[in-house]
């Protein structure tokens, strides 16, 4: 491990923060977690299933997991440290800032907010995330500063950095290093304000041309293409020495001063994919800032920044940016910041233009984010006890609307609640949905039925959640397995999952990939939109969305898949319409 790297965990022991409990096991032959994949719980599938489990040596591995679980879960990266961050990372739209700042002073209190809120974290003095009393995990709070993903001779991975001098500026598409010193003992708001204004200005100066190198595009290209681009970098010396720099930076921060975004969500869509080659998506965290003070933040989800984290983060900075006080000037103190240094690149065209083609495949022009009006907790408390269930309850009639089938929805759930704990699935299209959708559809002549099927529905929606949350799911587990073995051991359980995968695939009996998947982060009200506002997802069948659920309205940020056809608005008008549909058929 490199010297300047604080740490190989991937979920950081925080001193000060009690551990929360380890998660609990599945049995060797529960595979009840497995039911969002499709019907495997029964028969061949089961057979099928159990003696992969043997053979492959995961059995065996399960017996003797107990003790070594913490340091497996703490250390194991199951997201494989996926380069495509466009697809992965997620946009939190900050609220505006009621002084009506400059760009450059709301770029240079966020950066003071952002420092405070690592310096709690690092000592342990941040108020917990809290669920009835319990102390959840804290440990993903640190991939926030200071982290990245690099290219690490063939493969990818996570990197944290002891550094917390150094920030990356991306200004008018190129890369600079600032050194800001110690922020707030060393280096004053002003300082750090008239440095990022010289910063924008010399850029603003120099913009490349097209034959300049664009290193912020190249982290936008597919995971395979970056392995091999950057492996060619990193063999050329400004390259090299420009990725080290890169590495050992606390946070990078993108003025998109050509900007002027006139609303929340206008302002999400261009910081997610409206300037792509002004970013640097390895970043565990980005913050942009345009040109009338609008500003965003972009978590990376690859390095284990999860929603519900991402959101209180985004709240902490504009929070903590709101205590800060910029004046009129320096003053003429100058010690403690050094001019910035323009990281150099030598980057064939044909890499960029690669790059390009990447991204193009994946960005989508039509409107993203959403508000249904008066569609809020209040309503939809009056169709039942929960909220969260009704609104997947009409996504599901909505699209079986446009499709003809009822569609297989994934839910997306934190199980922070256990020791070096992150996301799980549920199943959100149960038999008990799939009853009430059919009835409903079908005119639903008696509004008590109705009532009856849809609260059949809501109930097996929470079971489903619950289920999920109680314990490891069994590919959770197989995750761990194949993180603690290597060379043939490795290439011979990976490959024979694979292949029972594709037996089972080709059976009809699981899915291939995800039809829908749906993910509700807790709300801040520092944070009016979250999602990936402009981008298509590769690996979805329909589509993705994030939808929080406030008392007066829901926000909906979609992300469709590369062959869903259906425009994002007509969707969001069948979402409505099956709400009030809803609400006809169970009567007032």
């Amino acid at each position: 491990m490199d010297t300047a790297e604080r740490t190989a965990d991937i979920f950081e022991e925080i001193q000060g923060y009690p551990k929360p409990p380890l998660p609990i096991l599945p049995e060797p032959d529960d595979f009840s977690s497995l039911e969002e994949l499709g019907s495997v719980s029964q028969g061949f599938p089961r057979l099928l299933l159990r003696c992969t489990a043997s053979v492959t040596g995961l059995r065996r591995f399960q017996r003797n997991l107990p003790p070594n679980l913490e340091g497996l879960m703490r250390r194991c990266d199951r997201r494989g440290s996926y380069l495509f961050a466009p697809v992965v990372s997620a946009t939190m739209a900050l609220e505006d800032d009621p002084r009506r700042l400059s760009w450059e002073d709301r770029a240079a209190t966020l950066l003071f907010g952002a420092k405070e809120f690592h310096d709690d974290i690092r000592s342990g003095t941040l108020p917990p995330d809290m669920h009835r009393g319990q102390v959840l995990e804290m440990g993903q709070y640190p991939n926030l500063f200071s982290t990245c993903l690099i290219v690490d001779g063939n493969r990818s991975r996570i990197f944290k950095s002891r550094n917390t001098a150094h920030i990356v500026v991306a200004a008018a598409r190129r890369l600079y290093l600032l050194d800001v010193g110690r922020i707030g003992a060393e280096t004053t708001l002003e300082q750090l304000r008239d440095s990022l204004a010289r910063v924008a200005e010399e850029a603003s100066r120099n913009r490349p041309g097209n034959e300049e190198a664009l290193p912020g595009l190249l982290t936008c290209a597919t995971h395979g293409f970056q392995l091999k681009a950057f492996r060619r970098l990193q063999r050329i010396s400004p390259n090299r020495e420009s990725l080290v720099a890169l590495r050992h930076s606390f946070l990078t921060i993108c003025l998109d001063r050509e900007s002027a975004p006139a609303s929340d969500a206008d302002a999400a869509f261009l910081a997610h994919s409206g300037n792509c080659a002004n970013r640097w998506y390895h970043a565990g965290l980005q913050i942009v800032v345009f040109g009338n003070a609008k500003a965003c933040v972009i978590c990376n989800f690859s390095t284990y920044i999860d929603g519900n984290t991402m959101v209180r983060a985004a709240a902490e900075l504009q929070r903590r940016a709101l205590h800060y006080t910029v004046r009129g000037g320096t003053g003429g103190q100058t010690s403690g910041l050094r001019p910035s240094q323009e990281l150099r690149w030598s980057i064939s065209r044909s890499l960029q233009e690669r790059a390009r083609r990447d991204l193009r495949l994946v960005l989508d022009n039509q409107q993203a984010t959403f508000e249904l009006a008066t569609i809020g907790r209040r309503f939809l408390s009056l169709l039942g006890s929960d909220p969260l269930a009704l609104f997947v309850v009409a996504l599901q009639i909505a699209t079986k609307r446009l499709t003809g089938t009822v569609p297989a929805i994934s839910q997306f759930l934190t199980i922070s609640k256990y020791c070096c704990g992150d996301l799980t699935t549920a199943n959100a299209t149960t038999p008990e949905v799939m009853r009430f959708v059919e009835y409903a559809e079908g005119g639903a002549p008696d509004s008590q039925h109705a009532r009856t099927l849809l609260k059949e529905a809501v109930d097996s929606h929470k079971r489903s959640c619950q289920r999920a949350r109680s314990s490891l799911s069994l590919m959770h587990v197989f995750g761990l397995y194949i993180h603690s073995v290597s060379g043939l051991r490795r290439f011979w359980a990976g490959g024979m999952m694979r292949l029972v995968c594709g037996v089972l695939r080709l059976l009809g009996k699981i899915h291939g990939e995800r039809e829908i998947v749906v993910s509700h982060p807790k709300i801040w009200p520092e944070v009016p939109v979250i999602g990936r506002p402009g981008i298509r997802l590769p690996y979805v069948t329909y589509y993705a969305l994030h939808y929080q659920i406030m008392e007066e309205k829901t926000v909906v940020t979609l992300m469709p898949s590369l062959h869903w056809n259906v425009p994002n608005a007509e969707l969001i008008d069948e979402v409505r319409d099956a709400v009030h549909r809803i609400h006809a058929a169970v009567g007032d």
